[in-house]
């Protein structure tokens, strides 16, 4: 798996350990005697909660798992899904997580409004089921289309990948009722609507760049985690996945720089050969690398723009495209390398 076999723990995953976290202490606490009558604060009825005003609940039940296989699945997905975090930036990310479960939330309230007027009952009296479903499930949907599959080994004729362990532990995330069920499936239409970028959601359901500043100005010192120092030294085994993931990120982002080229109307052939080639033959065209000067070539705007819709930080996509002379792939390694 891509994901699975990183050693640098939450490094530049923040808001990843935030969630874990989050869930661990609610679901730890709704459990404990003394203080489990805070569970009843977990019920979200609908429509009763938008009538009564109590909008507030629809953010507790989103926050925590009432039963504890639930959780430890979703944390393993979780810390599986941190890759995504790392390559948009936590801000990107929380504002993915931000509009993803908000559109899942909308089309659950939906859904049971819908359901009660044909008199189907899945959730008990219009009972939202706890859980993360609406942060989870959406990113299934960039999971599948963005992580390249790779065949490992197979069972009775069917192929299995390394990404077939998370799409088991999401199948058991949804499986525990009809309810659940649901809330995956809202989770996973919301993560292709976002991705579409339907009614523009990627524009206003954003977190505002304050927000982000103040939160790790507050929570910083207990979320960030340091670099790791050390390489891990292990067994053959484990240094080819080590170097097994490295690979696939390479191949994940180049795949997406091409994306972004043929969104540009540039194709490949422009980079492979010089235009002049053909005229002055092989020999002129190295006469005239030669000549080139390479050092402080400023980068173009469009390909600062590509690494940035990519998820890199706009000054180190800068730096990285001037210690490249301006060349999108070199610069995309120096930028995975960091």
């Amino acid at each position: 798996m891509l994901s699975q076999q990183s050693t640098t723990g939450f490094y530049k995953a923040p808001v990843c350990k935030g969630l874990l976290g989050c869930m661990f202490l609610t679901c730890t606490a709704i459990h404990v005697p003394m203080i489990a009558h805070l569970r009843q604060y977990l019920a979200c009825q609908i429509p009763q909660v938008i009538i009564s005003g109590q909008i507030w609940r629809l953010l507790f039940s989103r926050l925590t798992y009432v039963h504890t296989k639930d959780l430890i699945c979703s944390a393993l997905v979780i810390y599986y899904f941190r890759i995504f975090e790392r390559r948009m930036g936590s801000r990107k990310f929380s504002s993915y997580l931000l509009g993803t479960c908000t559109i899942a939330t909308i089309l659950e309230i939906c859904t049971i409004m819908l359901l009660s007027q044909f008199e189907i009952d899945y959730h008990s009296g219009g009972y939202l089921p706890p859980g993360l479903y609406g942060l989870i499930f959406p990113l299934y949907v960039n999971y599948f289309l963005d992580i390249p599959r790779i065949a490992v080994s197979s069972f009775i004729g069917i192929p299995v990948t390394g990404k077939t362990v998370t799409y088991l532990l999401g199948l058991q995330i949804a499986s525990t009722s009809h309810a659940t069920v649901i809330s995956a499936l809202c989770g996973l239409v919301s993560g292709i609507l976002y991705r579409k970028n339907i009614f523009k959601v990627q524009k206003w359901l954003v977190v505002p760049c304050f927000i982000a500043k103040s939160f790790d100005k507050l929570f910083g010192w207990l979320l960030n985690s340091s670099e790791p120092k050390y390489k891990q030294m292990g067994a053959t085994l484990e240094l080819q996945r080590q170097e097994q993931t490295d690979l696939l990120e390479q191949q994940y982002y180049y795949n997406r720089t091409q994306e972004f080229r043929q969104q540009r109307g540039q194709g490949y052939s422009e980079r492979l050969v010089d235009d002049g080639m053909n005229a002055d033959g092989i020999l002129g065209y190295f006469l005239r690398q030669r000549q080139r000067p390479t050092d402080n070539m400023e980068p173009s705007q469009e390909n600062i723009q590509i690494l940035v819709d990519m998820g890199f930080e706009h000054a180190r996509a800068v730096e990285a495209l001037r210690s490249s002379s301006n060349d999108l792939e070199t610069a995309t390694s120096i930028l995975l390398r960091q």
